[in-house]
């Protein structure tokens, strides 16, 4: 473990030790930090509090909606993300209402992911496949793409990754990210391996 990493622990295991669930308000506020570090640490914090922290979340969401969603609010992108890697099944509609109040395609895709996260992903296969090959940002958004179709497990998804690695628009960084999501489809749906041909395969290190 890095000296780094080292430090975040020790935070977050102070955080928990010290605080307790009553961090939870605090740490809210600080997913509004502009540190991408910050906001890491907050979500880990969450992550180890597991179905308190769901419950804390969810319930601020839902107060969040009663006020009326503010426009492009990036805190609320923040606390879907997390509560979908709790499994936060309950907030579909609250996702749905949200895709209202973002401008750009980045936070559809964090909304979008989140959906996929709690098993409503495939409706937005059409439009994933879209940002992938067509979209004028593509190559901008392509990670964030693959990141949302990791969460799918599914022929289709499957389909879209393999053909965006062939592709020579985008970077062997990128296609490496690609290769990841990939993966993480497979270990989901370790049937869909049949699916791969053998050049894919050798270049998947199957």
């Amino acid at each position: 473990m890095s000296e780094e990493r080292r430090k975040k622990e020790e935070l977050i295991e102070r955080i928990i030790r010290e605080k307790g669930e009553e961090a939870f308000p605090k740490l809210v506020e600080l997913l509004e930090d502009e540190d991408p570090e910050v906001k890491e640490i907050v979500a880990e914090v969450f992550y180890r509090f597991g179905d308190r922290a769901r419950e804390f979340l969810f319930n601020e969401i839902q107060k969040r909606r009663e006020k009326g969603f503010e426009k492009n609010d990036i805190t609320n992108l923040y606390i879907v993300d997390i509560l979908g890697d709790l499994g936060e099944k309950r907030m579909k509609n609250i996702l749905y209402e949200l895709m209202e109040k973002y401008d750009s395609e980045e936070a559809l895709l964090v909304i979008y992911e989140a959906l996929a996260k709690i098993g409503e992903g495939e409706v937005f296969l059409p439009e994933l496949e879209y940002l992938m090959f067509e979209d004028s940002y593509r190559k901008e958004l392509c990670e964030q793409v693959a990141m949302v179709l990791a969460h799918i497990p599914n022929e289709r998804s499957l389909k879209i990754l393999l053909k965006s690695m062939k592709s020579n628009e985008f970077s062997e960084d990128q296609k490496e990210f690609f290769r990841r999501a990939v993966e993480m489809i497979l270990y989901k749906n370790p049937k869909l391996v049949s699916l791969i041909n053998e050049s894919e395969r050798k270049e998947l290190g199957l």
